[in-house]
């Protein structure tokens, strides 16, 4: 016969319970039964009873006493503004550059920090300082997509016209990307469509290149030339259309033998 503890005294007293062979509980009546499940509904409530650990809270960022270069870059890179408002009350050079060149605005502008950028620029930061490779902040909005970067860039005096060492724009940065909101935002602020890199290529080059459709349409739209060559292979845009491209080029030949 099975004989369970009483509800009162489960938790102290161990459960005596017979089973046949096969190791089951063998129940004779239903009184039997109905205590089973008394006693597991009890055991549920008091394991759901037992007080769990509080989460630990989350770590409080402290300001190190003293914030040197690298730790400037980093809150750039991060978004640390206390880190950034220490380094600046103290006297650090906001126009500092690691050894890419960079500066702070620009590593802020690749990772799309709005609230740093504003603080940097509101605190004198060169909006149209370069890296080693001659690229703007704004190649660097561009290259990570971030039109709200580049609007407050733009908004704020920026060159969108500037080239890097391969003479690209940030058009052709935005092209190359797939980036076609910024493109498009380039366009309607007057960014030259047919300006050439040093292989003499147009963003309507790269766009065919790389078969961004949507972008394709997009310069068609804004007046494109599709019969500049570049200097390298000397072919226009319509004759880097792959066999594979059919759309793009079925765009480019209506649009090309309309001129």
């Amino acid at each position: 016969m099975l004989t369970l503890c009483s509800l009162k005294s489960c938790v102290s007293l161990p459960v005596l319970v017979q089973t046949d062979k096969s190791g089951r509980l063998l129940l004779e009546t239903p009184a039997d039964l109905q205590n089973l499940l008394l006693l597991r509904k009890t055991k549920k409530q008091q394991k759901a009873s037992v007080t769990r650990p509080a989460a630990a809270s989350p770590a409080v960022r402290t300001v190190p006493y003293y914030v040197d270069e690298e730790d400037f870059f980093k809150a750039c890179d991060q978004a640390q503004e206390l880190v950034i408002e220490k380094y600046l009350s103290t006297g650090g050079d906001i126009n500092a550059c690691d050894t890419f060149e960079r500066t702070g605005l620009h590593r802020a502008c690749s990772q799309g920090h709005i609230d740093v950028i504003s603080k940097l620029l509101e605190s004198g930061a060169n909006i149209n300082s370069r890296d080693k490779l001659w690229s703007t902040c704004v190649h660097s909005a561009c290259r990570g997509g971030h039109l709200s970067v580049l609007k407050k860039l733009l908004n704020n005096g920026a060159n969108m016209t500037a080239k890097d060492k391969l003479d690209s724009t940030p058009l052709h940065v935005s092209v190359r990307t797939g980036h076609h909101d910024c493109a498009e935002h380039l366009i309607q602020c007057g960014a030259d469509l047919n300006t050439q890199d040093r292989e003499g290529d147009t963003p309507l080059h790269d766009a065919v290149r790389l078969n961004r459709f949507k972008i394709i349409q997009l310069l068609l739209l804004h007046g494109a030339d599709t019969h500049i060559t570049n200097q390298v292979t000397h072919s226009c845009p319509l004759d880097r259309v792959l066999q594979w491209q059919n759309e793009a080029k079925t765009l480019l030949m209506e649009q090309h033998h309309r001129k």
